[in-house]
């Protein structure tokens, strides 16, 4: 739920027109959003959460990385992904986790640990390498790349836990201990809840109601709430909600928002919403290549070598669709 939560967030920012004004904003927001994601994760063993990141050199980082995508305009001449993996190991460098819970390997020699004095990442991890980015019209391409490519990187990192451990002998002895830890996981549900329970029922999303995330209601760049028609209330932008088979997934969205649902149904249903979105779209190219592929077999001389290469295109073409659509 929690890596759902982060795409959800990003999502409705990024689909927002009059969200993104400037990079170093989208920046500031993407690290805002990293850092609430990672706080409803932990350690893979002991499951301390981070308890002080380096936000202003991911921050920094983040800048820099959305300066350099500005100034790219031919696709394939960088990934943006790799410039935020940057900042996203910028966050990691010199952080500490929670001294709590206790993690329950013993510092070697010892047989319990008593206390965690202090919890370091003493290796920010390696990111991941992603390919460029492919020019797309929906942002959740871009938000499940990063997510993956995010969640390869969590393994890699690496700390040590300062305990003051108890160590056997006549009489046990406490005494200083260290323990190596690697791994940080974002959980399917949250730690310790997302918020103050609003009904009587009983949630499961950590305390968060199915009624927050309504489909009449539309949050803005700051965080307020303006009800609107049902044009504001798309999830799309109004320059990308023409199509009537566009408006129909998001009547069906508004509905499912609407009705009585956990949160992470709600947000499950935002995403596959955006996803049949996309994939409008690529069945859109598709058709469009086919009937521009029919054109160009009127003008090209009626030969058997030519209508082969035309037959081969074709069937490429229609192999390139259903696997697409198989994908999707």
């Amino acid at each position: 739920m929690s890596w759902n939560l982060f795409k959800v967030n990003m999502l409705l920012y990024m689909n927002n027109p009059l969200a993104v004004k400037t990079p170093i904003q989208f920046g500031a927001k993407l690290a805002m959003e990293y850092d609430a994601c990672m706080r409803r994760g932990g350690e893979l063993i002991g499951k301390n959460s981070i308890l002080l990141p380096n936000l202003p050199l991911m921050n920094t980082l983040m800048g820099v990385s959305t300066s350099i995508a500005i100034t790219k305009q031919i696709p394939g001449q960088h990934s943006f992904i790799n410039d935020i993996g940057k900042a996203v190991v910028g966050y990691w460098t010199g952080a500490t986790l929670q001294p709590f819970p206790i993690t329950p390997i013993p510092a070697p020699g010892s047989i319990q640990n008593i206390i965690i004095n202090q919890s370091m990442v003493l290796d920010p991890g390696k990111f991941p390498k992603a390919p460029f980015e492919v020019p797309t019209d929906s942002c959740l391409v871009f938000i499940n790349a990063l997510v993956l490519f995010m969640q390869i990187h969590l393994f890699t990192i690496k700390g040590m836990y300062f305990t003051t451990s108890m160590y056997p002998g006549l009489v046990p002895t406490p005494a200083p201990g260290v323990v190596n830890w690697q791994g940080y996981n974002i959980p399917n549900i949250p730690f310790f809840g997302l918020g103050t329970p609003d009904n009587k029922k009983g949630d499961k999303d950590g305390g968060m109601s199915g009624n927050s995330l309504r489909g009449d209601f539309v949050g803005d760049n700051n965080g307020n709430v303006n009800k609107g028609d049902n044009n504001n209330a798309s999830i799309d932008s109004p320059a990308n909600s023409t199509s009537s088979d566009k408006k129909k997934i998001d009547d069906e969205l508004k509905g499912k928002l609407n009705s009585d649902g956990s949160l992470s149904d709600k947000m499950q249903a935002i995403l596959d919403a955006e996803t049949e979105k996309s994939k409008l779209g690529l069945l859109k190219f598709y058709d469009s290549a086919q009937l521009n592929l029919g054109k160009l077999t009127r003008n090209i001389p009626n030969t058997p070598e030519a209508q082969s290469s035309i037959d081969k295109i074709r069937l490429q073409l229609e192999a390139d669709r259903n696997k697409c659509c198989d994908d999707c």
